[in-house]
């Protein structure tokens, strides 16, 4: 095993599964199950009905709950991970088993589904090197979702390709159905608002502009290690994650299959889709988006990137005189200066700064960014009409003339998935 391997794991020792499996296998599917016994049986039903792929298939359900969790719900998490150990054999056949594990007790400070993902993608990672496939395939998915039936065959064929290190997945909310319209109206909104924020920074060049769902991602064993493996984070685990495993290199945006999320409301995470429906629906108006414009300035920023490597102590202010004053005044607050020197100082050509640039001016950083110039200078816009006008920039020849929310995130679905004409 590679140094950096036994390193890892040295650290990070993995748990193992009641009725572990012994088989070779290339893809293995981790799921947190954190109070979810309405939904895992349909997720389960729907990976087991989807297509096979060549290789053989684990999935690792990981049932949790913190130390300071109610009694209450200890105990519908025992109930479920005893009636999950009796019917998961009902979802197996030969080239696909399931898997459970417990994390149970979890320290108040990280409980949440990053700690019960790193269990499962740790233990996930460590079956991948006792079979030394470097290439092994590890899924990211929610307890609450359904897939398309191509999932496993599109994927296994992505990473069948030596530069695929990792992959989003494509992903689409369920927008009809048995819910109150209200609560479809709040996750047409919610899912514009990503894919706005995507194609925006898309835009601007930033060159790791990809989703980061939880229930929509798969990386490589060699990228799960090099990256540091999973977060604990009680929140946004899949966030800061996948900020880590980009810069790597080697990423696909995987459209050729879907994910479908639930669109209920839900408040047992901080944020994401649950807390931002409820949200929705509480405030009784359209969903408030970034400004278009703090974007124009943010691409502003990324094209001056060659007059930033010529710049020094003394020539800075003059760059900064470059830029709007609204980006000038994030930059001289935020203390970029301290942080980007070190990197110039180390950097002997213009190609190595532009990627260490976007090191400093990372994901995290941009998040900071629009919430200071929204915060001092701009104001948020309905979600409809900074994606409306953003269109003009990303796809002038489009011709789109629906008002209907529903028909432009239709439209973005198209345009992500490159199926535009």
């Amino acid at each position: 095993m590679d140094k950096s391997f036994t390193k890892y794991f040295r650290n990070n020792s993995p748990s193992l599964p009641y009725m572990p499996t012994t088989s070779e296998v290339g893809l293995i599917v981790v799921i947190p199950v954190y109070l979810e016994v309405d939904y895992i049986y349909q997720t389960l039903q729907s990976l087991f009905d989807a297509e096979s792929p060549t290789c053989n298939v684990e999935v690792v359900l990981v049932v949790n709950y913190g130390e300071t969790d109610s009694e209450a719900n200890k105990q519908i998490q025992l109930l479920l991970f005893n009636d999950l150990i009796v019917k998961v054999v009902n979802y197996s056949r030969s080239n696909f088993t399931v898997s459970v594990m417990t994390a149970f007790d979890l320290n108040p400070k990280v409980a949440g589904a990053g700690a019960a993902r790193k269990v499962g993608m740790d233990y996930a990672a460590h079956r991948f090197c006792q079979l030394d496939k470097l290439n092994g395939c590890i899924v990211s998915l929610d307890a609450d979702c359904a897939v398309h039936p191509n999932y496993f065959v599109s994927i296994e064929r992505a990473f069948a390709n030596v530069n695929c290190l990792a992959a989003t997945l494509y992903f689409e909310h369920e927008i009809q159905g048995t819910l109150d319209e209200d609560i479809y109206m709040a996750i047409i909104e919610y899912e514009l608002h990503l894919r706005y924020y995507l194609q925006a920074l898309k835009y601007c060049d930033f060159p790791y502009a990809f989703h980061t769902i939880g229930s929509g991602f798969a990386v490589s064993l060699s990228s799960y290690i090099k990256s540091g493996g999973m977060t604990r984070k009680q929140a946004g685990e899949d966030f800061y994650f996948l900020q880590k495993v980009f810069p790597l290199g080697g990423v696909v945006e995987l459209n050729s299959t879907c994910v479908y999320p639930s669109s209920r409301a839900s408040d047992r995470v901080p944020f994401g889709t649950g807390p931002s429906i409820i949200r929705a629906l509480a405030s009784n108006g359209a969903y408030q988006t970034y400004n278009l414009q703090a974007f124009f300035d943010l691409k502003e920023l990324f094209a001056k990137i060659d007059e930033l490597y010529l710049c020094d102590a003394t020539s800075y202010d003059d760059f900064l005189h470059l830029l709007s004053g609204r980006m000038r005044s994030y930059l001289v607050n935020s203390k970029f200066w301290d942080d980007i020197l070190p990197v110039l100082s180390n950097c002997a050509t213009l190609h190595v700064f532009k990627k260490r640039f976007f090191e400093v001016f990372n994901a995290f950083r941009i998040v900071k960014y629009l919430n200071y110039t929204h915060e001092h200078f701009l104001v948020k816009c309905d979600v409809f009409d900074a994606s409306l006008d953003l269109l003009d920039y990303i796809k002038p020849d489009a011709s789109f003339t629906s008002f209907e929310t529903r028909d432009l995130l239709d439209f973005y679905r198209l345009l992500e998935k490159k199926e535009l004409p």
